[in-house]
């Protein structure tokens, strides 16, 4: 991750770490379109499962973290290639779907997931997140919107994350190639690789920003969740300003804005607060 990353178009790059340099994998294409065509049949018997997954899909291509390949990038015979299939996951709570690439599905006994390196774990300890966040009487909270997704796969590296969709979501369509640009939810590299980027955006602002908000990206992040408490309510809002700048470089968005102080909620726009709080009526 030292010798691969990089910023391009506000968003760090990294490459998938793998085992090994020069590696080569079977052509697991039949495979995944056996999948897919499974998919198919459900979409058929379930349509509200179909617009679900289609609005997923047609989001994950419209903001650019995935793109259709071009035809003439479509053959490859060196091994530098490898099929995901996907499947859909409705939040238990939130009754939301979340299409997960399967990293771990297998074929002539080898899977993406058991090609790459998990990484050293950079996830602060819930614990001392937790403790962290006890200490002063005020308390923001904020999430980093699909963070794993931030983070920007070379065009070296883009063809292992290939995956099968229709056109538009039609299914009376043929099957076409699409490949992810970003790291997946999924694979097993993505949180350490998501960590590393954040933990990086820190020390490429060092010096450009106060140490408080440094160290809050360092040691106040559990994954994807922000949990900070500041003595008052003029430094929150200070801070939540200031974080949502520096973390902005890196190509992370902090949004879902929580507070036990109004005056901190009311210095965030409606659209950033938490889903819980937008309609709280702040003049009361």
């Amino acid at each position: 991750m030292n010798s691969s990353v990089k910023r391009k178009d506000r968003h760090y790059e990294i490459r998938l770490p793998f085992r090994q340099d020069n590696i080569s994998l079977p052509n697991n294409r039949k495979v995944v379109e056996q999948r897919a065509l499974s998919l198919a049949r459900r979409f058929q018997k379930d349509e509200a499962f179909r617009k679900d997954y289609n609005g997923f899909m047609s989001d994950v291509l419209s903001k650019g973290h995935a793109k259709r390949v071009p035809e003439e990038e479509i053959p490859r015979k060196d091994g530098k290639l490898w099929y995901i299939p996907h499947h859909g996951v409705y939040h238990k709570r939130k009754k939301t779907i979340r299409v997960v690439f399967d990293c771990t599905s297998s074929f002539q006994g080898t899977s993406l997931n058991s090609e790459l390196l998990q990484g050293p774990d950079l996830t602060n300890t819930l614990l001392g997140v937790l403790l962290r966040f006890r200490q002063e009487p005020v308390a923001v909270m904020g999430d980093i919107e699909g963070m794993f997704h931030q983070v920007k796969v070379p065009k070296q590296d883009v063809d292992f994350l290939r995956f099968l969709w229709w056109s538009d979501g039609d299914t009376n369509q043929p099957l076409a190639e699409y490949r992810m640009t970003v790291h997946l939810f999924g694979a097993v590299s993505s949180p350490s690789c998501a960590n590393f980027a954040l933990k990086q955006t820190a020390d490429d602002n060092e010096g450009k920003c106060t140490t408080e908000v440094l160290n809050t990206i360092r040691h106040n992040f559990y994954v994807d969740d922000c949990l900070k408490s500041v003595p008052n309510e003029s430094q929150a809002i200070c801070l939540v300003k200031e974080l949502k700048s520096v973390c902005a470089t890196g190509g992370f968005k902090l949004t879902k804005w929580i507070s036990n102080s109004r005056a901190v909620l009311a210095s965030v726009p409606a659209e950033e607060r938490a889903k819980e709080v937008k309609d709280l009526d702040l003049e009361r």
